[in-house]
């Protein structure tokens, strides 16, 4: 089966989209349990005013077999979600949408952050994209889950000209 790639600009006429996008990506309220509520007051709104993004794959029937949701402004890039139906998997979906991603973007570096329950599904593509992993942080969105953030250049900067100077310098002094 064949699929095609698109970006989705945010209209009024986007409301059918808009649910199966909330459908499509549903489970992700497992691990984000404000989702939902971050989909209606955040994401969708930011589609009219393009700091939000939507880049969907369709099958040749016109249903949606994935999708990445991304944040677009001068202060981040970022992508915030990504969710293929599950018997869509496998297929290259996940790794087209990545591409798209890092086009409408303008970077191969975007911020993402995963938890830990869904890092191994996700993990051989962030390493096949060269995803650095930057830090964790547990509780983020759930008490009980830890959260891994990538491609974070501002903790790459505080570890490699701050902290790693300050731990040095404290070693010598002992």
């Amino acid at each position: 089966m064949d699929y095609r790639i698109c970006t989705v600009s945010g209209t009024a006429a986007d409301l059918q989209l808009y649910n199966e996008v909330a459908e499509l990506t549903g489970a992700i309220k497992k691990t984000y349990p404000e989702y939902g509520k971050w989909l209606k007051e955040k994401f969708f709104p930011g589609l009219k005013d393009g700091s939000r993004k939507l880049i969907i794959a369709k099958d040749e029937t016109g249903r949606l077999a994935g999708a990445i949701l991304l944040k677009n402004t001068a202060e981040e890039k970022k992508i915030c979600s990504l969710f293929v139906r599950k018997e869509c998997r496998g297929l290259g979906i996940a790794g087209k949408l990545m591409q798209e991603s890092f086009k409408v973007l303008r970077t191969d570096r975007p911020l993402l952050s995963v938890a830990d329950k869904n890092y191994p599904q996700i993990q051989k593509l962030l390493n096949l994209y060269h995803f650095k992993f930057s830090y964790r942080k547990r509780g983020a969105y759930m008490a009980e889950n830890t959260e891994y953030y990538f491609n974070n250049e501002a903790t790459e900067i505080l570890k490699d000209k701050i902290l790693r100077p300050l731990l040095a310098r404290n070693r010598q002094e002992r």
